[in-house]
């Protein structure tokens, strides 16, 4: 997904606003889980139970599809197809390894804001801000490489949704959007043990 260096700044803002405000809101009835990389980050660190764990994941994949079936109904055509319908493809140059190692850090980052900030026994009512900010942040310094996602299902529901166009292959990669960030998380819980 190429991404407009002018227009990466609000992009970032918007989604690490949206975070906060949805952490904020809904944190105290699911912790706050929309990302499975999270999910597996908490359950790794011991702050969730496998069996939930699997449920809130899929639970966050039918999300970004339905998310993405929103975007597919509301956008126009043409406004829809220039942004591939928001499905991660990787910038211009940027080779799958570099980009999985991207991915990698990216989420580290916030995977490791979410369990010091909301899961540690000393977390902070600061949470969804540093949460939000760190996705903020990611998204600054990855818009151009990856697109930034940190979020196999956030991925996975505009590729499905933009798949029925079949002009641009945005399961090319894909795998760069599952593999990055679950490493990501597997480390900020090894770290945060």
């Amino acid at each position: 997904m190429a991404v407009q260096t002018q227009v990466v700044a609000p992009i970032a803002i918007a989604h690490g606003l949206t975070i906060v405000v949805l952490i904020a809101g809904l944190g105290k009835i699911s912790g706050g889980h929309f990302n499975p990389v999270v999910t597996l980050g908490v359950t790794l660190s011991g702050g969730m139970h496998w069996v939930a764990s699997i449920f809130y994941v899929l639970a966050q994949l039918i999300g970004g599809m339905v998310g993405a079936a929103f975007v597919l109904a509301v956008l126009p055509e043409t406004v829809y197809k220039s942004i591939t319908g928001g499905a991660h493809t990787l910038g211009s140059g940027v080779y799958p390894g570099w980009a999985i190692l991207a991915e990698g850090i990216l989420t580290f980052l916030l995977v490791f804001t979410v369990l010091l900030t909301a899961v540690d026994e000393n977390k902070t009512k600061l949470a969804p801000l540093a949460i939000g900010f760190s996705v903020a942040v990611d998204i600054i310094a990855g818009a151009k490489t990856t697109g930034a996602s940190m979020n196999p299902a956030r991925s996975f529901g505009p590729a499905v949704a933009y798949s029925k166009y079949g002009d641009v292959n945005v399961w090319e990669h894909h795998y760069v959007y599952w593999f990055g960030p679950i490493c990501g998380a597997g480390v900020a819980a090894l770290l945060y043990k």
